[in-house]
């Protein structure tokens, strides 16, 4: 193939709108990229990463700093997400009491989200309507938009969730997750990976 072959691994979500701005942007800038697109849950797209299936990933932390170095660009915090019209749209602010008799898609149980967003249910006095668990952030968002339940995501994922119709709004008890652009520790990033670098960044940091 001819050109200057770039691999971007990212979560499936993020390959609906990020990575495709990212990639517009790049070929803007320099027409001889061309590009392998790798997907799948966080996990996936380390080992993406670290057995050179991709140059650079999109993720959240932690990551083992031992394999890898990042670029550090935005913050999310968690969020309620659902559909338009939801009777939720009407608060400026959700809890677990909110949420009493809503369906919830959840992220499977071996994700620290998932376990996270039970325990503040139950210490509410809720317990958890589960009606779907996905095995991957953003899996989530077509089962939203196909009236099956609600959601409790982070808000750059619910950003990214915007072209299937959904709304959101902060969720609390709340938490900080930290989204990053990374690559194989210690390798020396070429002039068209430093490129890419910086409008995955672009695009992660200012979602359409």
């Amino acid at each position: 193939m001819e050109g200057h072959a770039i691999g971007i691994a990212a979560p499936d979500i993020f390959c609906f709108t990020l990575v495709p701005r990212a990639v517009r942007q790049i070929r803007v800038e320099d027409r001889s990229c061309v590009f392998h697109v790798k997907s799948g849950s966080y996990q996936d797209v380390a080992e993406h990463v670290l057995n050179g299936r991709a140059d650079l990933g999109v993720s959240r932390l932690p990551l083992d700093e031992r394999l890898f170095d990042w670029m550090p660009v935005t913050t999310a915090t968690n969020v309620c997400l659902f559909p338009a019209g939801h009777r939720l749209a009407e608060k400026d602010l959700i809890t677990p009491e909110d949420l009493r008799g809503e369906r919830l898609i959840d992220i499977e149980p071996r994700q620290n989200t998932h376990q996270m967003d039970l325990n503040a249910l139950r210490y509410m006095g809720v317990e958890p309507n589960i009606a779907v668990e996905v095995d991957a952030n953003g899996h989530e968002a077509a089962f939203i938009a196909a009236g099956v339940g609600i959601s409790v995501t982070n808000s750059v994922v619910a950003k990214e969730c915007a072209f299937f119709g959904l709304r959101f709004r902060p969720f609390e008890p709340g938490a900080i997750y930290h989204h990053v652009v990374f690559w194989q520790r210690g390798r020396q990033l070429s002039g068209q990976l430093r490129l890419a670098r910086e409008r995955l960044a672009d695009a992660l940091r200012d979602p359409a």
